[in-house]
């Protein structure tokens, strides 16, 4: 069997950039203002490269991006025809390939589910204090946003490391709120950025009520980052951020350390770091990852959804239920 090889992309949203809407500072590390929205121009080119390649993976939908409206109901400062295009290019060219999954609500703070107001805590310390009866109906409003968007969602992100120090409580929520949202009795979550480990594959997290819960870790960190604190467009230097994930032979990098290690490939990205502060420079990045993989893995790795990767585990239990790290 092939390697499975994944690709994960946090923190899209419609058109509002939600890294500008929580970034600590609203400047890049060399010192450029962050921008506040990313036009729909770059989704498209998002979709030409996965669609050049043939790369399947995880998209998530921030369905309340930084508290400015909803992906139902409209975003604050977005034109209803942005709104629209850019959901409707997701539905038609993007999730072909890609899972969708809400990103909890605001990725930002927290929001009063009552009167929908912003909390004065962010998603991450907001989740580290809930119960399953408070968490799961947090997680059920995210996912509801999504079925009512027309986004068919069995899955959650944690925006940052929403769960993370309470995540027997998040396992139950995720699994409960998938279960009362969509009637599925399959969940899966993205939390866990898993590096230095060999073996590393998605494992059962949980199995309640006849429900099964796949968490699905990453096996590489974002090496495209940095393009969002630099204004260098150069040929050389988006070769020179790709080698970090896989050189023009194939022989280093991130995805090449991990397939030696025996893991599956799930390599992950932020949609912040495709747009790079409007330059794109990331998404240049990606085309050329891309085709340094499918030229030099073509043999060795199959492009998978994480669809495709929870329909893996199910139809083979007993060998990922024992895959804990």
């Amino acid at each position: 069997m092939k390697t499975p090889i994944s690709l994960i992309i946090d923190d899209p949203a419609p058109v509002i950039s939600v890294y500008y809407e929580h970034a600590y500072r609203p400047f890049t590390e060399d010192g450029r203002p962050l921008v506040p929205t990313y036009s729909n121009e770059l989704l498209f080119k998002f979709c030409d490269i996965i669609e050049k390649h043939g790369i399947k993976g995880k998209f998530s939908i921030v369905p309340m991006p930084g508290n400015k409206g909803d992906i139902v109901n409209g975003l604050k400062g977005v034109p209803a025809e942005d709104l629209n295009e850019w959901l409707n290019t997701v539905k038609a060219r993007v999730l072909p390939r890609f899972t969708p999954c809400p990103e909890m609500l605001t990725h930002s703070n927290a929001v009063d589910l009552a009167t929908g107001a912003s909390l004065n805590m962010n998603e991450e310390s907001f989740a580290s204090t809930q119960t399953v009866e408070t968490l799961t109906p947090y997680i059920k409003k995210a996912l509801t946003l999504h079925k009512e968007a027309g986004i068919h969602s069995i899955g959650v992100t944690s925006p940052w490391n929403f769960g993370a120090d309470n995540e027997e409580v998040y396992k139950a929520s995720v699994s409960k709120a998938v279960y009362e949202v969509t009637g599925s009795k399959v969940a899966w979550y993205f939390l866990h950025v898993i590096t230095k480990e060999k073996n590393v594959k998605p494992w059962i997290a949980l199995e309640e009520d006849g429900r099964t819960l796949v968490t699905i870790p990453s096996t590489t960190r974002d090496a495209i980052w940095e393009t969002i604190s630099s204004t260098d467009t150069s040929d050389e230097y988006v070769s020179r951020v790709a080698d970090s994930l896989i050189t023009e032979d194939g022989k280093e990098g991130y995805i090449i350390r991990s397939i030696e290690n025996g893991n599956h490939v799930v390599f992950h990205t932020h949609w912040q770091s495709l747009m790079s502060n409007g330059l794109g420079t990331g998404l240049r990045v990606l085309d050329e990852v891309c085709r340094r993989i499918n030229k030099n893995l073509g043999d060795k790795v199959t492009w998978m959804s994480f669809e495709e990767i929870v329909d893996l585990v199910m139809a083979n239990k007993d060998d990922y239920r024992n895959a804990l790290v």
